[in-house]
């Protein structure tokens, strides 16, 4: 209750000199009393641990104007933050209801508004409002924006890959990477429906959209590797190198079991080569040293290990 009194304090204090003010042409002193008693009646509820009915005291004597709206959208989002959404919706509801506010005015309360619902869970109206506001320019990016977390939220990734690519005209180049990932979500569902052929394409147009989605590259691998198609699982899966070279210790023991149907275990050797070679982690570091370690034997392959382990000291936790 106290933290309350010491947030609304300066409100009442700073609307009681405000109005007093206002009423300076209106018999000022008489107004300015009856102001003043309004104000303590809120803050003897206050006091008297009465703080739900003092916080609607005070929001019916706040009058909206230009010089007021701020205050209230500032009240709204206190509320809000403090998870008493109810009164936040009351607030912004109160606002927009309110006729001579220009159309700036609203739009800002609207979108207060919609933050209320989307923390209150009510999505569908958040996404009603939402959509409205992108049709206004000074909202249109924050609007989107929201659009975009709450279709996230809802799973519906058609929309949020329409909503992601506005964004992407608005120059977000970044959000590359989630359009992909939208993508990818969308052919997980379809693969889940059986149907592959589906979920092909939209990995690939993931890599379309983005060309280091690992995402893409692994999943599409894996449907190969499920055809038995060996060649392509290896393409798929070597690219991983490129776009992400942490992923690798990920894909090398399926890449070995492709390269072993392949009947190609050197492109395994060089492949691996150039994984230790980009820094790519131990795990292509002891995988080489087990097929030195069957050609050539345990020495050479110590050996490796020990050239490894001078080149990155890191491996020393791994050998030891």
């Amino acid at each position: 209750m106290l933290e309350l009194l010491f947030l609304l304090l300066p409100i009442a204090a700073a609307y009681g000199w405000y109005m007093g003010q206002r009423s300076v042409k209106h018999d000022r002193q008489e107004q300015s009393h009856q102001i003043s008693r309004q104000y303590m009646t809120g803050l003897n509820l206050l006091l008297s641990d009465q703080s739900d009915k003092a916080v609607d005291h005070f929001i019916e004597l706040l009058q909206v104007d230009d010089e007021t709206i701020d205050t209230h959208l500032a009240l709204g989002n206190l509320f809000r933050s403090r998870g008493e959404v109810d009164r936040a919706i009351r607030i912004h509801q109160n606002l927009i209801s309110r006729s001579g506010l220009t159309i700036d005015q609203k739009n800002l309360a609207l979108q207060q508004l919609a933050k209320d619902y989307m923390v209150s869970g009510f999505l569908d109206r958040a996404e009603k409002i939402f959509v409205q506001l992108v049709d206004e320019p000074e909202h249109r990016e924050a609007a989107l924006t929201q659009l975009l977390a709450i279709y996230q939220q809802t799973s519906e990734w058609n929309k949020a890959i329409d909503v992601a690519n506005a964004l992407l005209k608005m120059g977000k180049k970044r959000i590359k990477n989630s359009i992909a990932h939208f993508w990818c979500e969308l052919a997980m569902i379809e693969k889940a429906d059986g149907n592959t052929n589906k979920a092909v394409q939209h990995f690939k147009k993931a890599l379309s959209v983005d060309p280091r989605c690992t995402r893409a590259s692994i999943s599409l691998g894996k449907l190969c590797l499920e055809d038995e198609d060996y060649a392509k699982t290896v393409t798929y899966l070597e690219s991983v190198l490129e776009q992400d070279k942490d992923f690798i210790s990920e894909v090398l023991p399926t890449l070995a079991e492709c390269y072993h149907h392949l009947g190609q275990e050197q492109g395994l050797v060089e492949f691996l080569k150039a994984s230790i070679e980009k820094g790519a982690g131990v795990s292509a570091e002891l995988m080489l040293a087990q097929l030195v370690a069957q050609h050539e034997g345990t020495e050479a392959a110590q050996a490796l290990l020990t050239r490894q382990l001078v080149r990155s000291p890191t491996m020393k936790a791994f050998t030891a």
